[in-house]
């Protein structure tokens, strides 16, 4: 609310030449006095515009809901959507046949074009169903989703798909999430643990929030940690033998070191592992990762495959087509640059590491592409460290490849080649030599 401040004006002295009120002249006084009443009153006004928040009248809720069934295999899914006036008009999502089935809904359109499954609820909203096939193996065979009789592990962003929604201009959605799942067994997510319970949903980087990141459900061995107000972590299904002792301290001694990069963090973070037949790798979502808990934390290169994921969800950066070699060569530039910074390694090992990349990717052309690996990625990452030189002996050391790297994060959209170009031409004054050979 406003501040009321009392002056005393008996003990206020006019200045030298001053003018007292009373002897002003009277049309005059009149003048200054409508004036300040004018002010007040429009300073009372936009203060009052300032604080009404929102056009409560152009909400809507959505209530994201899902049952965990280990002896079907699947998730049984509802969507509901509760509006006053028919503020959502349709809801376009991206399912495909092979892991959702049964799409259906009562007193409302659902038209089904491919793997696009368009809904048109009534005025007041409506309730769609459907079930979700959690097993999935990636092409090397190796499972990245997987319901077991004791744990279950998947993405939000799977089981609730990918979405699109038509809406009135203004209207903006209240959206929760309602997990179940057998008797005993715990919910894990980048929201809490919430196994029955209802908790809400946020992303500003989206107009239609929906659920995202890692989910582990089950009978699970889960650590946990809080550092600089940001709440850690670590689960995995019982008996799967993860050191998170280990990841948490080592945590404690690399993320100062991220977060002066990413000040914008996520306030909770959720690390999921799994072994048996599970992807044995890394993969980052929304505030949350996945590694399976054979992968070191510093691998014989001296490449960390935790910072490299931490990279992606601290960033949330994506490639636009052709430009994956920029976001996996900058995951794997700061995954040994955060060592050296955190002290996890000396200098003398940080080159012997690059000099390892660079001898095992020595005849790796730079080039597009939508899914960088291996060589590639090691060739990428030498790119990016040539170019952090290039850049801060441009700049005098006032920029750096953490200056280019945020710039791209506040445009919170795709980065394509030549975007990154222009944001690195930006900061040297010229063409980079670094990407010279890209595209």
């Amino acid at each position: 609310g406003m501040k009321h401040i009392l002056v005393n004006n008996q003990s206020a002295r006019l200045r030298p030449n001053a003018v007292e009120p009373s002897k002003l002249p009277g049309q005059l006084l009149l003048t200054i006095r409508t004036f300040f009443y004018a002010t007040l009153l429009l300073a009372s006004i936009a203060c009052a515009s300032a604080f009404q928040g929102p056009d409560t009248s152009k909400a809507y809720h959505v209530s994201f809901q899902a049952s965990l069934d280990p002896s079907s295999g699947h998730a049984h899914v509802s969507m509901t959507l509760d509006q006053s006036s028919q503020l959502v008009r349709s809801i376009e999502f991206i399912m495909p046949d092979e892991r959702y089935l049964n799409i259906r809904t009562s007193f409302s359109t659902v038209d089904t074009i491919g793997d696009r499954v368009t809904w048109r609820p009534e005025q007041n909203g409506g309730v769609l169903n459907f079930d979700f096939i959690i097993d999935h193996r990636r092409s090397n065979g190796l499972a990245d989703a997987r319901i077991t009789d004791t744990w279950a592990l998947l993405k939000l962003d799977k089981l609730f798909p990918r979405a699109t929604a038509r809406t009135v201009k203004g209207a903006y959605a209240n959206t929760t999430l309602l997990l179940t799942a057998p008797e005993g067994w715990r919910i894990e997510t980048p929201y809490g643990e919430i196994a029955g319970q209802e908790v809400s949903i946020s992303d500003p980087h989206r107009q239609f929030d929906k659920p995202l990141g890692w989910l582990l459900a089950g009978e699970l061995a889960v650590r946990r940690e809080n550092w600089s107000g940001r709440h850690i972590s670590v689960a995995s299904p019982l008996g799967t033998n993860l050191h998170a002792n280990d990841i948490l301290a080592f945590l404690r001694w690399t993320l100062p070191a991220l977060v002066d990069v990413f000040p914008n963090f996520p306030q909770r973070l959720l690390i999921v592992s799994a072994a048996k037949d599970m992807w044995r790798g890394g993969l980052s979502g929304v505030g949350s990762l996945y590694l399976h808990s054979d992968r070191p934390l510093i691998s014989g290169n001296r490449t960390s495959p935790m910072l490299h994921e931490l990279f992606h969800v601290a960033s949330r950066m994506h490639g636009s087509t052709g430009a994956d070699w920029i976001i996996e060569g900058l995951a794997e530039y700061y995954s040994l640059t955060l060592l050296l910074r955190s002290g996890g390694i000396s200098e003398f090992r940080y080159d012997e590491a690059f000099a390892t990349l660079a001898q095992w990717s020595a005849k790796t052309q730079c080039s597009a592409t939508n899914r960088s690996q291996g060589k590639q990625t090691a060739r990428s990452a030498i790119i990016m460290r040539s170019l952090d030189e290039e850049i801060r002996a441009a700049t005098h050391n006032r920029a750096s490849l953490d200056t280019l790297v945020q710039e791209l994060v506040k445009l919170d959209q795709p980065v394509s080649n030549a975007a990154f170009r222009d944001a690195a031409k930006k900061l040297i004054g010229g063409s980079a030599r670094s990407l010279t050979g890209c595209p």
